[in-house]
């Protein structure tokens, strides 16, 4: 099941739903999941899990993007100075350039939604069920009161491990996670 918090947006004055992450899961836990869904160990997963981002980073260095089927493209995009300079001849990277990040592109396959062919990136499952994340005893809830605490739909407590999710993330406009996560 798939988390969600209610947000009240100050410039609407609306109320919505946004993704609420329950916890982040370790690279172990992530390694002893797919060892149960194939015939790798632990142990293996961990070494190439481990490894991958040192190739990701290399590949990038040398201007390659990288594509891992079934999860998406990645690749090196650029911050420079607001003001340009006047010709080509000009541009120089180590003088221009004050920021490098790493553009995560999520890989999109075409489904139907009543009828209709919609593109939807393959990391989002087609059934997700929705349950609100009850907020932790003595925390702010979305009213503006305290929490007592107290069990979460289905008769769980928040903590328990479901696949997929959001990134954590701040509430800052853009629909992200709300919360600190808890790390397993």
């Amino acid at each position: 099941m798939a988390n969600y918090r209610k947000r009240y947006s100050e410039m609407t004055g609306k109320w919505t739903p946004v993704a609420a992450v329950n916890k982040t899961l370790s690279t172990r836990k992530i390694a002893e999941r797919i060892e149960k869904e194939s015939t790798v160990s632990v142990a293996d997963i961990m070494a190439v899990l481990y490894a991958l981002p040192h190739v990701l980073r290399d590949e990038m260095a040398n201007g390659n993007a990288v594509k891992l089927d079934g999860i998406g493209s990645f690749a090196l995009t650029v911050q420079c100075h607001k003001t340009g300079v006047d010709s080509a001849e000009k541009v120089d990277p180590y003088k221009q350039i004050t920021n490098i990040k790493v553009q995560f592109r999520p890989e999109k396959e075409t489904i139907l939604v009543a009828g209709e062919k919609k593109m939807q990136t393959t990391l989002v499952a087609n059934d997700i069920t929705w349950v609100e994340l009850q907020e932790k005893k003595g925390t702010k809830n979305a009213e503006g009161g305290t929490n007592t605490g107290g069990e979460t739909p289905g008769g769980e407590t928040p903590g328990g491990e479901t696949p997929g999710g959001e990134e954590p993330g701040g509430n800052g406009g853009n629909g992200g996670g709300g919360g600190t996560p808890q790390t397993e």
